[in-house]
Protein backbone atom coordinates (compact mmCIF):
# COMPACT_ATOMS: atom_id res chain seq x y z
CA UNK A 1 0.00 0.00 0.00
CA UNK A 2 0.89 3.64 -0.72
CA UNK A 3 0.64 4.15 3.24
CA UNK A 4 0.74 2.27 6.09
CA UNK A 5 3.06 0.64 8.66
CA UNK A 6 5.23 -2.24 9.83
CA UNK A 7 6.15 -3.60 13.41
CA UNK A 8 9.22 -5.45 14.81
CA UNK A 9 8.13 -6.85 18.16
CA UNK A 10 10.59 -9.73 19.73
CA UNK A 11 9.16 -11.86 22.78
CA UNK A 12 11.40 -14.03 24.96
CA UNK A 13 9.74 -17.20 26.23
CA UNK A 14 11.97 -19.81 28.44
CA UNK A 15 13.32 -22.07 25.80
CA UNK A 16 12.21 -19.77 22.53
CA UNK A 17 12.54 -16.44 21.02
CA UNK A 18 10.21 -15.25 18.80
CA UNK A 19 10.38 -12.58 16.06
CA UNK A 20 7.37 -11.02 14.74
CA UNK A 21 6.99 -8.76 11.94
CA UNK A 22 3.28 -6.86 11.90
CA UNK A 23 2.30 -5.07 8.19
CA UNK A 24 -0.44 -3.37 7.24
CA UNK A 25 -0.66 -4.41 3.63
CA UNK A 26 -2.92 -5.74 1.23
CA UNK A 27 -3.03 -8.75 2.78
CA UNK A 28 -2.42 -12.54 1.84
CA UNK A 29 -5.72 -14.17 0.19
CA UNK A 30 -5.93 -17.66 2.29
CA UNK A 31 -5.32 -19.47 -1.02
CA UNK A 32 -1.85 -18.32 -1.75
CA UNK A 33 -1.14 -18.33 2.38
CA UNK A 34 0.09 -22.37 2.22
CA UNK A 35 2.43 -21.56 -0.98
CA UNK A 36 4.10 -17.89 0.00
CA UNK A 37 7.17 -20.31 1.31
CA UNK A 38 7.26 -21.37 -2.37
CA UNK A 39 10.52 -19.94 -4.49
CA UNK A 40 9.01 -17.64 -6.72
CA UNK A 41 5.26 -17.98 -6.07
CA UNK A 42 4.21 -13.86 -6.26
CA UNK A 43 0.79 -13.15 -4.64
CA UNK A 44 -1.26 -11.47 -7.33
CA UNK A 45 -2.59 -8.82 -5.20
CA UNK A 46 -3.99 -5.48 -5.84
CA UNK A 47 -3.08 -1.97 -4.93
CA UNK A 48 0.73 -2.95 -5.01
CA UNK A 49 3.25 -0.53 -6.05
CA UNK A 50 6.25 -2.98 -6.58
CA UNK A 51 6.97 -6.53 -7.49
CA UNK A 52 9.36 -8.55 -5.41
CA UNK A 53 10.86 -11.93 -7.32
CA UNK A 54 9.26 -14.56 -5.16
CA UNK A 55 12.32 -15.92 -3.93
CA UNK A 56 12.43 -13.38 -0.16
CA UNK A 57 9.97 -15.46 2.00
CA UNK A 58 11.91 -18.67 0.88
CA UNK A 59 14.86 -17.80 1.54
CA UNK A 60 13.70 -16.39 5.29
CA UNK A 61 12.21 -19.89 5.74
CA UNK A 62 15.52 -21.67 4.77
CA UNK A 63 17.52 -19.53 7.39
CA UNK A 64 15.07 -20.20 9.70
CA UNK A 65 15.18 -23.55 9.57
CA UNK A 66 19.12 -23.18 9.67
CA UNK A 67 18.51 -21.97 13.32
CA UNK A 68 16.24 -24.96 14.54
CA UNK A 69 13.55 -22.38 14.22
CA UNK A 70 10.22 -22.38 12.84
CA UNK A 71 8.15 -19.76 10.86
CA UNK A 72 4.52 -18.97 10.02
CA UNK A 73 2.24 -16.45 9.14
CA UNK A 74 -1.49 -15.64 9.40
CA UNK A 75 -2.83 -12.46 7.09
CA UNK A 76 -6.01 -10.67 6.78
CA UNK A 77 -7.15 -10.26 3.07
CA UNK A 78 -10.58 -8.31 3.27
CA UNK A 79 -12.72 -8.03 0.20
CA UNK A 80 -13.47 -4.51 1.12
CA UNK A 81 -10.23 -1.75 1.26
CA UNK A 82 -11.38 -0.06 4.07
CA UNK A 83 -11.70 -3.42 6.15
CA UNK A 84 -8.52 -4.13 8.24
CA UNK A 85 -5.55 -5.90 6.30
CA UNK A 86 -2.12 -6.84 6.74
CA UNK A 87 -0.27 -9.74 7.54
CA UNK A 88 1.40 -11.01 10.83
CA UNK A 89 4.94 -13.15 10.20
CA UNK A 90 6.43 -15.52 13.19
CA UNK A 91 9.50 -16.82 13.61
CA UNK A 92 10.89 -18.97 16.59
CA UNK A 93 14.11 -19.78 17.24
CA UNK A 94 15.48 -22.26 20.58
CA UNK A 95 17.46 -20.33 22.90
CA UNK A 96 21.07 -21.21 23.04
CA UNK A 97 23.09 -23.22 20.35
CA UNK A 98 22.79 -26.62 22.02
CA UNK A 99 20.35 -27.74 19.57
CA UNK A 100 22.89 -26.91 16.21
CA UNK A 101 24.79 -29.37 14.44
CA UNK A 102 28.80 -28.43 15.81
CA UNK A 103 29.86 -28.47 12.39
CA UNK A 104 27.59 -24.98 11.51
CA UNK A 105 28.90 -23.35 14.35
CA UNK A 106 32.39 -20.93 14.68
CA UNK A 107 33.86 -18.66 17.10
CA UNK A 108 32.50 -15.15 17.71
CA UNK A 109 33.07 -12.82 15.15
CA UNK A 110 35.76 -10.10 15.75
CA UNK A 111 33.79 -6.82 16.39
CA UNK A 112 35.49 -5.34 12.54
CA UNK A 113 34.23 -8.03 10.82
CA UNK A 114 30.80 -7.50 12.49
CA UNK A 115 30.67 -3.66 11.45
CA UNK A 116 31.53 -4.76 8.09
CA UNK A 117 28.50 -6.69 7.89
CA UNK A 118 26.58 -4.41 9.44
CA UNK A 119 28.00 -1.91 6.10
CA UNK A 120 27.35 -4.32 3.61
CA UNK A 121 23.92 -4.76 5.15
CA UNK A 122 23.14 -0.92 5.43
CA UNK A 123 24.63 -0.11 1.88
CA UNK A 124 22.31 -3.25 0.38
CA UNK A 125 19.31 -1.10 1.79
CA UNK A 126 20.31 1.90 0.34
CA UNK A 127 20.06 0.38 -3.15
CA UNK A 128 16.36 -0.10 -2.99
CA UNK A 129 15.70 3.43 -2.93
CA UNK A 130 13.96 4.64 -6.17
CA UNK A 131 16.63 4.97 -8.70
CA UNK A 132 13.85 6.92 -11.01
CA UNK A 133 14.81 7.56 -14.43
CA UNK A 134 19.09 7.80 -13.42
CA UNK A 135 21.10 6.70 -16.28
CA UNK A 136 23.51 3.65 -15.21
CA UNK A 137 27.33 3.57 -17.03
CA UNK A 138 26.39 1.79 -20.00
CA UNK A 139 22.75 3.73 -20.30
CA UNK A 140 24.83 6.64 -21.06
CA UNK A 141 24.58 8.20 -25.35
CA UNK A 142 28.40 8.36 -24.74
CA UNK A 143 29.10 4.81 -23.69
CA UNK A 144 26.23 3.94 -25.94
CA UNK A 145 28.54 5.42 -29.24
CA UNK A 146 31.88 4.56 -27.89
CA UNK A 147 31.75 1.15 -26.08
CA UNK A 148 34.02 -1.49 -27.82
CA UNK A 149 31.94 -4.34 -26.58
CA UNK A 150 32.57 -8.03 -26.49
CA UNK A 151 31.77 -10.99 -28.63
CA UNK A 152 32.06 -14.55 -27.70
CA UNK A 153 32.75 -17.11 -30.34
CA UNK A 154 29.95 -19.09 -29.04
CA UNK A 155 27.37 -16.05 -29.67
CA UNK A 156 26.28 -13.34 -32.53
CA UNK A 157 25.51 -10.43 -30.49
CA UNK A 158 27.14 -7.43 -31.96
CA UNK A 159 29.22 -4.29 -30.38
CA UNK A 160 26.30 -2.29 -31.27
CA UNK A 161 23.36 -4.09 -30.18
CA UNK A 162 21.23 -2.76 -27.65
CA UNK A 163 18.95 -4.63 -25.22
CA UNK A 164 16.31 -2.84 -23.40
CA UNK A 165 15.64 -4.83 -19.82
CA UNK A 166 12.27 -4.04 -17.89
CA UNK A 167 11.48 -4.69 -14.29
CA UNK A 168 10.21 -3.46 -11.17
CA UNK A 169 12.91 -5.35 -8.86
CA UNK A 170 16.42 -3.33 -8.97
CA UNK A 171 18.37 -6.42 -8.13
CA UNK A 172 16.66 -8.32 -10.90
CA UNK A 173 17.58 -5.48 -13.16
CA UNK A 174 21.44 -5.73 -12.29
CA UNK A 175 21.51 -9.34 -12.14
CA UNK A 176 20.50 -9.36 -16.04
CA UNK A 177 22.27 -6.70 -17.07
CA UNK A 178 25.59 -8.09 -15.81
CA UNK A 179 24.49 -11.06 -18.07
CA UNK A 180 24.27 -8.78 -21.10
CA UNK A 181 26.29 -5.99 -20.52
CA UNK A 182 29.49 -7.50 -21.50
CA UNK A 183 28.37 -8.42 -24.63
CA UNK A 184 26.02 -5.45 -26.00
CA UNK A 185 24.88 -2.37 -24.79
CA UNK A 186 21.87 -2.43 -21.98
CA UNK A 187 19.06 0.50 -21.40
CA UNK A 188 16.98 -0.20 -18.16
CA UNK A 189 13.34 0.71 -17.66
CA UNK A 190 11.24 0.35 -13.99
CA UNK A 191 7.72 -0.50 -15.80
CA UNK A 192 6.60 -1.50 -19.37
CA UNK A 193 5.39 2.18 -20.34
CA UNK A 194 9.03 3.33 -19.66
CA UNK A 195 10.52 0.11 -21.74
CA UNK A 196 8.37 1.42 -24.44
CA UNK A 197 9.31 4.67 -24.49
CA UNK A 198 12.98 3.60 -24.88
CA UNK A 199 12.11 1.63 -27.29
CA UNK A 200 11.01 4.47 -29.31
CA UNK A 201 13.37 6.39 -28.68
CA UNK A 202 16.29 3.79 -29.56
CA UNK A 203 15.11 0.80 -31.64
CA UNK A 204 17.15 -1.70 -29.50
CA UNK A 205 17.58 -5.24 -31.04
CA UNK A 206 15.81 -6.98 -28.55
CA UNK A 207 13.49 -6.15 -25.06
CA UNK A 208 13.58 -8.78 -22.12
CA UNK A 209 10.75 -8.18 -19.86
CA UNK A 210 9.09 -9.19 -16.65
CA UNK A 211 5.28 -10.00 -16.64
CA UNK A 212 4.06 -8.37 -13.23
CA UNK A 213 5.52 -4.59 -13.22
CA UNK A 214 3.64 -1.42 -11.96
CA UNK A 215 2.00 0.67 -13.96
CA UNK A 216 2.12 -1.68 -17.65
CA UNK A 217 3.16 -5.04 -17.35
CA UNK A 218 4.35 -7.46 -19.83
CA UNK A 219 1.36 -8.04 -21.45
CA UNK A 220 0.46 -4.58 -21.73
CA UNK A 221 4.07 -3.97 -23.12
CA UNK A 222 3.61 -6.47 -25.77
CA UNK A 223 0.15 -5.45 -27.38
CA UNK A 224 1.26 -2.00 -27.42
CA UNK A 225 4.76 -3.01 -29.73
CA UNK A 226 3.30 -5.17 -31.56
CA UNK A 227 0.13 -2.50 -32.44
CA UNK A 228 3.16 0.25 -33.32
CA UNK A 229 4.16 -0.09 -37.18
CA UNK A 230 7.53 0.77 -36.39
CA UNK A 231 7.89 -1.20 -33.47
CA UNK A 232 6.12 -4.35 -34.00
CA UNK A 233 9.03 -6.43 -35.58
CA UNK A 234 11.02 -5.86 -32.19
CA UNK A 235 11.52 -9.61 -30.61
CA UNK A 236 10.53 -9.84 -26.68
CA UNK A 237 10.96 -12.41 -23.88
CA UNK A 238 8.67 -12.22 -21.11
CA UNK A 239 10.49 -13.63 -18.00
CA UNK A 240 8.18 -14.99 -15.14
CA UNK A 241 7.74 -16.93 -11.80
CA UNK A 242 4.43 -18.68 -13.20
CA UNK A 243 5.94 -21.47 -14.95
CA UNK A 244 2.70 -23.76 -15.47
CA UNK A 245 1.55 -24.97 -18.64
CA UNK A 246 -1.31 -23.00 -19.23
CA UNK A 247 0.99 -19.62 -18.25
CA UNK A 248 3.76 -20.52 -20.91
CA UNK A 249 0.74 -20.75 -23.13
CA UNK A 250 -0.90 -17.35 -22.34
CA UNK A 251 2.67 -15.52 -22.82
CA UNK A 252 3.46 -17.11 -26.71
CA UNK A 253 -0.66 -16.28 -27.28
CA UNK A 254 -0.27 -12.99 -25.82
CA UNK A 255 2.15 -12.41 -28.96
CA UNK A 256 5.63 -12.72 -26.97
CA UNK A 257 8.64 -14.05 -29.31
CA UNK A 258 10.11 -16.64 -26.02
CA UNK A 259 8.69 -17.19 -22.55
CA UNK A 260 11.18 -17.93 -19.98
CA UNK A 261 10.18 -19.15 -16.59
CA UNK A 262 11.93 -18.57 -13.64
CA UNK A 263 14.23 -19.34 -12.32
CA UNK A 264 16.44 -19.26 -15.17
CA UNK A 265 20.27 -19.98 -15.96
CA UNK A 266 22.37 -16.85 -17.56
CA UNK A 267 23.76 -19.43 -19.89
CA UNK A 268 19.90 -20.14 -21.12
CA UNK A 269 18.58 -17.04 -21.25
CA UNK A 270 22.32 -15.37 -23.17
CA UNK A 271 21.05 -18.17 -25.89
CA UNK A 272 17.56 -17.60 -26.04
CA UNK A 273 18.37 -13.59 -26.31
CA UNK A 274 21.00 -14.56 -28.90
CA UNK A 275 18.50 -16.56 -31.02
CA UNK A 276 15.80 -14.05 -31.38
CA UNK A 277 18.18 -11.03 -31.58
CA UNK A 278 19.69 -13.04 -35.36
CA UNK A 279 16.11 -13.79 -35.91
CA UNK A 280 15.14 -10.53 -35.12
CA UNK A 281 17.98 -8.94 -37.41
CA UNK A 282 17.28 -11.90 -40.45
CA UNK A 283 13.47 -10.38 -40.05
CA UNK A 284 14.86 -6.91 -40.74
CA UNK A 285 17.11 -7.97 -43.56
CA UNK A 286 14.17 -9.60 -44.81
CA UNK A 287 11.30 -7.03 -44.88
CA UNK A 288 14.30 -4.82 -46.95
CA UNK A 289 14.77 -6.41 -49.52
CA UNK A 290 10.95 -7.22 -49.81
CA UNK A 291 10.42 -3.74 -49.73
CA UNK A 292 13.19 -3.26 -52.57
CA UNK A 293 11.91 -6.02 -54.56
CA UNK A 294 8.83 -4.45 -54.76
CA UNK A 295 9.39 -0.79 -55.50
CA UNK A 296 12.08 -2.70 -58.34
CA UNK A 297 8.82 -4.48 -59.37
CA UNK A 298 6.76 -1.52 -59.43
CA UNK A 299 8.70 0.63 -61.62
CA UNK A 300 8.93 -2.34 -64.05
CA UNK A 301 4.87 -2.91 -64.00
CA UNK A 302 4.52 1.47 -64.69
CA UNK A 303 7.19 1.33 -67.24
CA UNK A 304 5.69 -1.36 -69.26
CA UNK A 305 4.00 -0.89 -72.58
CA UNK A 306 1.40 -3.98 -71.75
CA UNK A 307 -1.08 -3.57 -69.04
CA UNK A 308 -0.34 -6.26 -66.26
CA UNK A 309 -2.92 -7.69 -63.94
CA UNK A 310 -3.26 -10.20 -61.23
CA UNK A 311 -6.55 -11.90 -60.17
CA UNK A 312 -7.35 -13.76 -57.66
CA UNK A 313 -9.83 -17.27 -57.65
CA UNK A 314 -12.98 -15.12 -58.46
CA UNK A 315 -11.39 -13.62 -61.59
CA UNK A 316 -11.38 -10.15 -59.00
CA UNK A 317 -8.12 -7.97 -60.28
CA UNK A 318 -6.04 -7.51 -56.95
CA UNK A 319 -3.09 -6.11 -58.54
CA UNK A 320 -2.79 -3.94 -61.90
CA UNK A 321 -0.51 -1.15 -63.40
CA UNK A 322 -1.23 2.03 -65.34
CA UNK A 323 -1.19 0.59 -68.86
CA UNK A 324 -4.11 -1.99 -67.86
CA UNK A 325 -6.57 1.11 -66.67
CA UNK A 326 -5.57 2.64 -70.28
CA UNK A 327 -6.35 0.06 -72.44
CA UNK A 328 -9.68 -1.40 -70.55
CA UNK A 329 -11.08 2.21 -70.14
CA UNK A 330 -11.71 1.72 -66.07
CA UNK A 331 -10.95 4.39 -63.88
CA UNK A 332 -8.50 4.14 -61.08
CA UNK A 333 -10.31 3.80 -57.48
CA UNK A 334 -13.22 2.60 -59.34
CA UNK A 335 -15.01 -0.64 -57.57
CA UNK A 336 -16.40 -2.20 -60.22
CA UNK A 337 -15.89 -5.87 -62.03
CA UNK A 338 -13.54 -5.63 -64.56
CA UNK A 339 -15.23 -7.68 -67.04
CA UNK A 340 -17.92 -5.55 -67.39
CA UNK A 341 -16.05 -3.78 -69.05
CA UNK A 342 -15.32 -6.58 -71.73
CA UNK A 343 -17.44 -6.02 -75.00
CA UNK A 344 -20.36 -8.15 -74.85
CA UNK A 345 -19.93 -10.71 -77.41
CA UNK A 346 -16.44 -11.46 -75.49
CA UNK A 347 -17.40 -11.31 -71.71
CA UNK A 348 -18.56 -15.41 -71.15
CA UNK A 349 -15.84 -16.35 -73.63
CA UNK A 350 -12.90 -14.39 -71.58
CA UNK A 351 -14.39 -15.34 -68.00
CA UNK A 352 -14.95 -19.04 -68.75
CA UNK A 353 -11.07 -19.00 -70.24
CA UNK A 354 -10.14 -17.25 -67.45
CA UNK A 355 -11.85 -19.63 -65.02
CA UNK A 356 -10.41 -23.11 -66.56
CA UNK A 357 -6.99 -21.76 -66.62
CA UNK A 358 -7.18 -20.71 -62.96
CA UNK A 359 -8.62 -24.17 -61.90
CA UNK A 360 -6.10 -26.74 -63.93
CA UNK A 361 -3.05 -24.28 -62.85
CA UNK A 362 -2.60 -24.17 -66.56
CA UNK A 363 -1.90 -20.84 -68.99
CA UNK A 364 -4.08 -19.99 -71.56
CA UNK A 365 -4.62 -16.98 -74.33
CA UNK A 366 -7.76 -15.23 -75.95
CA UNK A 367 -8.08 -12.48 -78.21
CA UNK A 368 -11.01 -10.16 -76.64
CA UNK A 369 -12.08 -6.34 -77.18
CA UNK A 370 -12.91 -3.84 -74.66
CA UNK A 371 -16.08 -1.91 -74.65
CA UNK A 372 -13.88 1.25 -75.61
CA UNK A 373 -12.80 -0.50 -78.79
CA UNK A 374 -9.29 -1.77 -77.50
CA UNK A 375 -8.10 -5.07 -78.92
CA UNK A 376 -5.91 -6.90 -76.19
CA UNK A 377 -4.39 -10.44 -76.38
CA UNK A 378 -5.39 -11.75 -72.81
CA UNK A 379 -2.76 -14.56 -71.68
Amino acid sequence: TLVGSIEVEIIYGQSTASLIVRDTGVGIPKADLPMVWDRFHRVEATSRSHEGTGIGLALTKQFVQLHGGTIEVTSNYPSNSSDDHGSTFTATFPLGKDHLPAAGLIDDAPMNNRRAYARGIVAEAAGWRPVGDAATPSDSDESYSGSEGHKSADLNFEPRDLIILADDNQDMLDYIKNIFSQYCHVRIAHNGKMALELARKYMPQLIVSDVMMPIMDGFGLVNALKEDPLLKSIPIILLTARAADSDRAEGVMSGADDFVPKPFSSRELLARANLQVQLGKRRKEMESRFLERTKELQILSDLSPAGLFRMDYECNIVLCNDRFFELSGIQQGQEIEWLNFVHNDYRVRVENMLKQSLEAQESGSIDFVFQNGTWVKCS
